[in-house]
């Protein structure tokens, strides 16, 4: 039995054909946007953005504009490879500028700064580890320990990755502290600072390599080195005792380089002098016996003449020492009324 013709159902019916296919085509629109939205995505100047499918790692991209698959099926990850990190041990600054201004410490930071040294005393050692990423995929997933699934260790972006910040942070701590243990604390307090430095880049480096984590160690730099708060009054009185001491060996090697100078300038002096008095008699002796040599040949060749002629350049000789000279004629048989006995001397033939 034919039912009859209802035309108030009929356009229900048909209205709600048209809102449930309306519906679905919102629905597939809608879902169309999200995946056209999220299959383009830009990677940071700074970054690299690590591709995963299905929690699969697929591809590593460099910065620019690129295209995946839509969302869920494919996720990209923005890890920063460029900017230089920092990770502070035993404090935390709180706001850098010309004046740094430091957070109080808290007892983990005494717990991390306050170390064992080789001589069996305490040490209070602060520094900072600075790093950057040089393998994205490696800073995500070596230290993970899991390929699929959503990266839970992975914070925004901005502020790191956690496995990898904990990592440095436990290599770090151990490498210092192997190496603190190692030293005097007189090395660590002074001269050591700087060796203890380069030998923990050295060994966090090695360790993270050993981990395969993707990341490069680019400073360790010891902050402060300080004893405990209760000994601190000691240690400085040590330092100045210390401080006094080299500089009175300061001043006794500034006097001796001194003094050293001079004494050896006075010493190649005197040998100067010696040696130009050597030589200068040497070359009058030399002239002596030449000239003897030359008056023996004359001698030689006639006695007689050289004789008389020697006898009277002795005579000249001798006789230019003498004030007054008196001169007899050798007829005169005595010499006393010649001579003129008082007054001053002087006789009445004189002759120069």
């Amino acid at each position: 039995m034919n039912q009859p013709f209802d035309p108030f159902s009929d356009a229900i019916r048909k209205m709600k054909a048209r809102t449930a296919q309306g519906i679905g085509i919102a629905l597939l629109i809608g879902v169309m946007l999200i995946a056209s939205f999220t299959m383009f995505y830009r990677v940071e100047a700074s970054d690299q953005g690590v591709v995963l499918r299905f929690g699969k790692h697929v591809r590593t991209v460099d910065p620019g504009l690129h295209l995946k698959l839509p969302f869920p099926i494919e996720k990209v990850y923005q890890v920063s490879v460029q900017r230089v990190q920092s990770l502070e041990f035993g404090f935390a600054t709180r706001e850098a500028g010309r004046v740094t201004s430091y957070a109080p410490r808290d007892e983990q930071m005494k717990n991390i700064a306050e170390m064992l040294t080789g001589d069996l005393n305490l040490a209070n050692v602060e520094w900072i580890v600075q790093y950057r990423i040089s393998n994205a995929y490696k800073s995500l997933f070596s230290l993970g320990g899991s390929e699929v699934g959503i990266l839970e260790s992975y914070l925004p972006r901005g502020q790191g990755n956690a496995a990898v910040e904990d990592s440095i942070r436990d290599v770090s701590e151990s490498v210092m502290r192997h190496l603190v243990g190692d030293r005097s604390v007189d090395s660590i307090l002074t001269m050591g600072r700087d060796q203890i430095a380069a030998e923990a880049k050295r060994g966090i480096q090695d360790m993270l390599d050993h981990f395969d984590c993707g990341v490069d160690i680019v400073t360790v730099k010891l902050q402060t080195t300080a004893p405990p708060d209760q000994v601190t009054e000691a240690f400085q009185e040590v330092n100045r005792a210390r401080q006094n001491k080299e500089r009175s060996v300061n001043e006794a090697e500034g006097e001796r380089n001194r003094q050293i100078p001079a004494a050896r300038g006075k010493r190649d002096q005197a040998i100067l002098e010696a040696e130009g008095y050597a030589d200068r008699v040497l070359l009058e002796t030399e002239g002596l016996i030449n000239a003897f040599e030359a008056k023996l040949t004359e001698y030689e060749k006639a006695p007689e003449i050289t004789r008389k002629r020697l006898y009277l350049e002795a005579m000249q000789r001798v006789l230019e020492g003498v004030d007054e000279k008196t001169i007899i004629d050798k007829s005169v048989q005595g010499v006393l009324p010649l001579l003129q006995l008082e007054g001053n001397g002087s006789s009445s033939n004189r002759g120069n």
